[in-house]
């Protein structure tokens, strides 16, 4: 510990130079006047200070050291909190991105004319019981549902269609119902939709 061994140099170093004073004449001859019982209490007294001097110092310090010890406990806590959030709102953003639709339809027509950019004959496509609200777990997202209406597809404009409506608008396809004429190898059914959005 040589911290404590520069305290004691510091203590005896001020003493020496207490002894060099003036007051320290002062100070003996005042000691010399007093009777036996009253030098031995002056001597306990400077005793106790320069004993317990040393240790109310360093005390002071430990408890000075376990503050700022635990100040930046509590600045790592914070900073590791705050780290962990930033990452949690990273991971947020990355996962609506996959999970939200890039922009909600306001309407049946606007959710049909999205349709028309998949180059499938829009006459064989139409859009039924359109509904829009919040969402139960989130009122910053909108629930879209809808029924997809497709005639008369061949299968590969049908398999288009559904991997579009997954890939691009990101639904939910909650049903599909698909009907085959054998006699012409077309499709024809419905596709129920669940899309999510911001609002």
């Amino acid at each position: 510990m040589n911290w404590l061994k520069a305290i004691d140099q510091i203590i005896f170093n001020q003493i020496d130079l207490f002894k060099n004073t003036k007051y320290y004449e002062q100070f003996m001859d005042y000691m010399n006047q007093l009777n036996y019982e009253h030098q031995r209490l002056v001597t306990y007294l400077i005793s106790a200070v320069f004993i317990f001097g040393p240790l109310l110092i360093v005390g002071i310090m430990g408890l000075n050291t376990y503050g700022l010890k635990s100040n930046l406990n509590t600045k790592k806590e914070i900073q590791a909190s705050t780290y962990k959030f930033i990452n949690q709102a990273d991971r947020l953003q990355s996962l609506q991105q996959t999970i939200l639709g890039p922009r909600a339809p306001g309407n049946q027509n606007e959710l049909k004319a999205s349709l028309i950019a998949f180059n499938i004959d829009p006459n064989k496509l139409s859009v039924d019981n359109f509904k829009q609200e919040s969402s139960n777990n989130s009122p910053q997202i909108k629930q879209i549902s809808a029924e997809i209406i497709y005639k008369k597809l061949v299968l590969s404009d049908f398999v288009d269609l559904v991997k579009k409506l997954i890939t691009i608008n990101k639904v939910r396809i909650s049903a599909i119902e698909i009907n085959r004429d054998d006699s012409e190898k077309l499709l024809s059914g419905k596709i129920n939709i669940l899309q999510y959005t911001k609002k």
